[in-house]
C-alpha cells in the first residue's frame, strides 16, 4: 500500500513490520514471515531453501490470516460478452489476482450493481429488447477489499427472435430393451442457434437434451411408444415434430431384475479398515460405485473448510504425477490407493495398478458388473456450485467424465453433490440457483456420454446420490434430474447421528410417534419416499440407500433402551471412527455382548443396543430390518437397493441378505 499524502503520517502492511521469509534462515514452530505482501506461520521447524517458499510449501508454512488485509484485488481484465439474445446476455472475465485470494465478483449494469458471482462469468438475464447496456466488473476479497473496475463493454440487445427451428429429420431408435431404447436424429437449423431439443412419447415429454441422441429410460416392458422429437431456441421458440418412430419395448424379467448398487471407498485400502477391491464378492452386486474421484480448481482439489472431516488441499494428479487441467476436471481422489498401490501380478511397468486395475479385473471375472466412478461426497462437495453456475466449467466437467471413465475402464459418472444450495460443509460454494444449475449440469454430462456411447456402442450410466430431507426434495428438480439420470441413488441413512443431542434410528422405515427429535415426520424411508413420487420421480428411478453401519451415543438415559433419550453427546467408541459401529464389528463384539442388548422398535422396523452401564446407544441395521426395506422397497416398484459401504460388512452377512432378498437375472459366478 503506498503513502498517504500527509508526509506526518505513514500507513504501511501489516506484513512490513515482519522479517521477509528468506533462504538459509533456520525458523521453528509459529515464527511469522513476510512473502509477497503476505504472512505465514511457521508450521514444523527448518531451514529455508530455495524452492521451499511459504507459497508453495503448506507443509511448512500456513498463511496468517490474523494479519489485518488492507490490499485490494487486481481489476478483472478482458471483460467480454457473449451468448446475447433479446433479455439474456453472459458475460466473461480474466481472473483478478489478490494477496490472499479473491472472494467473488460484483457485476454492475448501468452503473448498479446487479450480482455477485465466484466463477469469471455472470449471465444476465431480464434484459430488453432494443436496448442498450454498459457493464463492467469489479473484484473483492473477503476482507472487504474492492478493486478497481474492470474495462467497460457496451452491448445492444437484438430484436425478439420469433423464428422457430427446423422440425428435426430421420428420427430412428436402436437399443431396445425392456425398459430403454435410443433415439438419433438429425439436427435442426435456426435463424439463431438450437439450444437443445425435447423428446416425446405421445403427449408426454420424456427428456431433453442438446444433442441428437438421447436414452429414454424408465419404460414399461412390452408396452408400444410413439416418440416425436421437437428443437427449440434460446428465444423459447418450438419447431414441429420430427417424423415418429414406433417402439415396442421388450419382455421384462419375470423373477425381478433389481438393482444393487455398493459404494467402494478409496480408503478403505488403508489399515485403518483393510479392505480391498479383490475382496468383493462380485457375485452379489450388479453395480460398483467407487467414492470418489474429485473436482480440480485452480490446480487443487480436495475442501479446506476446517470443519470437515479432511480440511486439506493436494495437488491435481493423475497416475503419472501433476496435471494442469481447466477448472471443473474430474481428477482422481488418492492416486496412490486409486491407481499406484501394486496388487499380486502388477510389474513396475504396469500403467495404471490401484484399485481401477482392480476393478477392471474384476470385471472380466464378473461379465455383468458395472462399475461407476463416484464424485464428490461430504468432504469433496465444496466445488460443485462454482461448476454448475459455469456454462463453461459444466462443459470441461462433462467432457472430462467421458474422459475419465474411457481412461480408467468405468461404465458411468454418478454425482454425490451434498448439497445444492446449502447443507454441506460451511465453507462449501453454495447459491440458490443451484436447484436449476444441477439440471443443467446433468444434461451436459448426459449429452456428452450419448455422444461417447453411440461411438462406442454401448450405453454409459450417470446416477446421483440424493438426500431424503424436504429441503432437498425442494432445492433440486427431481422431476428433470429422473429424465436425464439412469438412476437416483437415494440416500436413506444418516437421519440422526451424533449432531443430535437425543438419540435416534439412523435409517427408519416408518414414521414413529414416540421420537420426539429432530423433524420425525419426515426423517423416514416412507416419508421420503412418498415426497420423491409427489415430486415427479417415477418408482423405477429410484434405488434405495442401505446402511451397512451404525451410529452411538454416549449417556444417554436409561428409558426405553436409551431410545429417544437425551445423551451426553456422540459415543468415543466407533470401528474407525468414533461414533460408527460397522455391522461386522458390531456382530462381533456389540449385540447382545459386552453389556450390550438388542432391542427391536416394531414402528420403525429397526433394531437398536443398549449398555446400561455406559448409557451407550447404537442404531443399526441387520438381516431382520434389511428384510422389511427391501421387501417395502419391492412393493413400492423401485429399481433396487444400494448400500454405504462393502468394508462396513467383512464377513458379507448383510450382502448375502441383500442379495437373497433382491433377485437378479443376470448373476454370472466366475
Amino acid at each position: 500500500m503506498s503513502a498517504p499524502s500527509n508526509p506526518l503520517s505513514v500507513t504501511t502492511d501489516a506484513a512490513s513490520s515482519i522479517p521477509a521469509w528468506t533462504a538459509g534462515t533456520a525458523y521453528k514452530i509459529g515464527d511469522r514471515v513476510s512473502y509477497k505482501d503476505s504472512v505465514y506461520k511457521c508450521l514444523q521447524a527448518h531451514t529455508a531453501l530455495v524452492g521451499w517458499e511459504p507459497s508453495g510449501t503448506p507443509t511448512l508454512w500456513q498463511l496468517d490470516t490474523s494479519a489485518p488485509d488492507t490490499t485490494p484485488p487486481t481489476a478483472p481484465t478482458a471483460l467480454t460478452v457473449s451468448n446475447v439474445s433479446s433479455s439474456s446476455l453472459t458475460l466473461s472475465w480474466q481472473a483478478s489476482t489478490d494477496n490472499i485470494g479473491v472472494k467473488n465478483y460484483t457485476v454492475f449494469q448501468n452503473g448498479t450493481a446487479i450480482g455477485t458471482s465466484t466463477p469469471t462469468t455472470f449471465t444476465v438475464t431480464g434484459l430488453s429488447a432494443n436496448s442498450t447496456y454498459v457493464y463492467s466488473v469489479k473484484a473483492s476479497d473477503a476482507a472487504g477489499n474492492v478493486s478497481a473496475a474492470s474495462n467497460e463493454v457496451t452491448v445492444t440487445t437484438p430484436a425478439p427472435d420469433l423464428t422457430p427451428p427446423t422440425a428435426p429429420t430421420n428420427l430412428t431408435a436402436s437399443n431396445v430393451t425392456s425398459n430403454t431404447v435410443v433415439l438419433t436424429w438429425n439436427a435442426s437449423t435456426d435463424n439463431v442457434a438450437v439450444s437443445g431439443y425435447d423428446i416425446y412419447a405421445g403427449p408426454a415429454l420424456k427428456g431433453s437434451t442438446t444433442g441428437t441422441s438421447y436414452t429414454v429410460t424408465g419404460l414399461s416392458p412390452v408396452t408400444l411408444y410413439n416418440f416425436t422429437v421437437k428443437a427449440k431456441d434460446a428465444a423459447g421458440n418450438i419447431s414441429d415434430a420430427s417424423n415418429a418412430v414406433s417402439v415396442t419395448t421388450l419382455e421384462g424379467s419375470k423373477g425381478g431384475d433389481y438393482k444393487i448398487v455398493g459404494y467402494f471407498p478409496s480408503w478403505g485400502v488403508y489399515s485403518g479398515r483393510n479392505y480391498k477391491v479383490p475382496d468383493i464378492d462380485a457375485s452379489k452386486v450388479t453395480h460398483i460405485n467407487f467414492a470418489f474421484a474429485d473436482i480440480c480448481w485452480n490446480g487443487k482439489h480436495g475442501n479446506p473448510d476446517p470443519t470437515g472431516p479432511n480440511p486439506t488441499t493436494w495437488s491435481c494428479q493423475d497416475e503419472n504425477g501433476n496435471i494442469n487441467v481447466p477448472n471443473g476436471t474430474i481428477v482422481q481422489g488418492d492416486p496412490w490407493a486409486d491407481t499406484g498401490m501394486s496388487y499380486p501380478g502388477d510389474t513396475w511397468d504396469t500403467p495404471i495398478k490401484g484399485s481401477f486395475n482392480q476393478l477392471n479385473k474384476l470385471k472380466k471375472a464378473y461379465p455383468q458388473l458395472k462399475t461407476i466412478i463416484s464424485v464428490g461426497g461430504w468432504s469433496w462437495s465444496n466445488r460443485f456450485s462454482d461448476v454448475a453456475a459455469d456454462p463453461a466449467a459444466r462443459k470441461v466437467f462433462a467432457k472430462s467424465a467421458v474422459d475419465f471413465i474411457h481412461k480408467y475402464g468405468f461404465d458411468g459418472v454418478d454425482l454425490d453433490w451434498e448439497y445444492p444450495v446449502g447443507s454441506g460443509l460451511p465453507g462449501n460454494s453454495a447459491r440458490p440457483a443451484d436447484k436449476q444449475n444441477y439440471t443443467l449440469l446433468l444434461q451436459d454430462i448426459r449429452t456428452e456420454l450419448d455422444l461417447a456411447g453411440a461411438k462406442d456402442g454401448k450405453h454409459y450410466y450417470l446416477t446421483i446420490a440424493s438426500g431424503i430431507s424436504e429441503q432437498y426434495q425442494n432445492n433440486t428438480e427431481l422431476d428433470k434430474i429422473a429424465q436425464i439420470c439412469d438412476w437416483i441413488n437415494m440416500m436413506a441413512y444418516d437421519m440422526h447421528g451424533a449432531w443430535d443431542p437425543k438419540s435416534g434410528q439412523n435409517a427408519p422405515l416408518y414414521f414413529d410417534p414416540a421420537d420426539n427429535g429432530i423433524n420425525p415426520t419426515g426423517f423416514n424411508i416412507d416419508a421420503a419416499i412418498k415426497g420423491y413420487l409427489g415430486k415427479g420421480v417415477p418408482a423405477n428411478k429410484i434405488v434405495l440407500g442401505l446402511a451397512f453401519y451404525g451410529r452411538g451415543w454416549d449417556g444417554c438415559a436409561n428409558v426405553n433402551g436409551g431410545l429417544y433419550q437425551t445423551c451426553s453427546g456422540g459415543s468415543k467408541k466407533g470401528t474407525v471412527e468414533a461414533g460408527s459401529f460397522d455391522y461386522w464389528d458390531l456382530a462381533a463384539n456389540y449385540i447382545n455382548k459386552n453389556g450390550y442388548t438388542r432391542y427391536w422398535n416394531d414402528v420403525t422396523k429397526t433394531p437398536y443396543l443398549y449398555n446400561p452401564s455406559t448409557g451407550t446407544f447404537i442404531t443399526y441395521d441387520d438381516v431382520e430390518s434389511l428384510q422389511y426395506k427391501t421387501d417395502y422397497l419391492k412393493a413400492k416398484g423401485l429399481a433396487g437397493g444400494m448400500f454405504w459401504e462393502f468394508s462396513g460388512d467383512k464377513t458379507k452377512a448383510l450382502l448375502q441378505a441383500v442379495s437373497d432378498f433382491l433377485p437378479r437375472q443376470s448373476l454370472i459366478t466366475p
